[in-house]
């Protein structure tokens, strides 16, 4: 292993599902000003394309989308092995008591409420990636 190998830092890759194009814009460019690689896609078929061939460190997302509701995209990822335990934080402006609670027995790293600040969601992906590196390192 070479010295710049060393110094070599993988980019951490976040999914973003928003719920429109002007969205996807506002919050890409919040998550890439993290230093992030950030895939944005507007509906569930898009992310999981994406799905099939990263492995993202975070994945941000609405619950509404055009094609269906977070709920199925929290199942699947969940379902698949290896995004058994990626972070998914949940951004929606509606949602009721028992989806919350479904979303949250799946798994969910954090429900973030609209409207919000863009440098809440910017701490909240932080940490996600960072726990979720944490625990990668760790397990054996």
């Amino acid at each position: 292993m070479t010295a710049s190998d060393t110094n070599r830092v993988r980019q951490s890759v976040v999914l973003l599902i928003a719920e429109s194009p002007a969205a996807s814009q506002e919050l890409g460019e919040a998550i890439e000003a993290l230093g992030c690689m950030c895939h944005a896609v507007h509906d569930l078929a898009q992310a999981e394309n994406i799905l099939t061939h990263y492995a993202p460190d975070c994945v941000v997302m609405n619950y509404a989308t055009p094609d269906g509701h977070g709920a199925e995209l929290i199942g699947l990822l969940r379902r698949r092995m290896m995004h058994k335990r990626t972070p998914i934080v949940l951004i929606t402006g509606e949602i009721t008591e028992v989806e919350l609670e479904r979303a949250v027995m799946h798994g969910i790293y954090a429900y973030l409420a609209k409207p919000f600040r863009v440098e809440e969601l910017q701490r909240l992906v932080g940490a996600a990636i960072a726990d979720y590196q944490t625990a990668r390192l760790r397990k054996p």
